[in-house]
């Protein structure tokens, strides 16, 4: 009877250990599977896509600090067609994402097919129509028009204002 015991003891503490194991392996596989996976090596232009990455001091805003850190416009395509452009807005931490995807969803919505959070980036899924009539050669030059404005320190508003007044100075001449 006492060597009985002392076997169903000896299963009950296997038991127990295989289930502990059992729950761990479960709570690890979970943290994993939610974990995000994007990083820096996504948003590198490759076979499959164009990426457009543009900083914060490349944007007008209005308020720096909950404005995202970086912009990253994915363009997938397939020969020289744009198959789907998502934008990923990368901000500091998950939680200003997650505010920031509160912002945008009581926004206007316009050509815009999904709006998610994936860790610290705000996931903007954008409609065919709003890329469908853009080929892989715009996308080109858009990202190397954008490198240069990088190189150059200029941002986009400073060159539109740049033309504005050349444009304003001709019309006046012409007067």
């Amino acid at each position: 009877m006492a060597e009985k015991a002392k076997k169903n003891n000896k299963n009950l503490i296997i038991g127990i250990c295989t289930g502990v194991l059992v729950i761990a392996v479960v709570i690890v596989a979970v943290i994993f599977a939610t974990r995000s996976t994007l990083n820096d090596s996504y948003f590198v232009s490759d076979d499959s896509k164009y990426v457009l990455t543009v900083d914060r001091d490349m944007l007008e805003t209005e308020n720096k600090e909950n404005s995202p850190v970086k912009t990253h416009v994915v363009y997938y395509y397939s020969g020289d067609a744009i198959t789907g452009v998502t934008t990923y807005m990368e901000f500091a931490d998950d939680a200003t994402a997650k505010a920031a995807l509160d912002l945008y969803k009581n926004a206007d919505q316009t050509g815009v097919k999904s709006l998610k959070t994936d860790g610290k980036y705000l996931v903007v899924e954008m409609t065919e129509d709003q890329y469908k009539d853009i080929t892989t050669s715009d996308v080109k030059q858009q990202i190397e028009f954008m490198e240069m404005l990088k190189k150059s320190g200029t941002n986009n508003s400073d060159n539109t204002n740049e033309e504005t007044t050349e444009t304003d100075n001709t019309t006046n001449e012409t007067k």
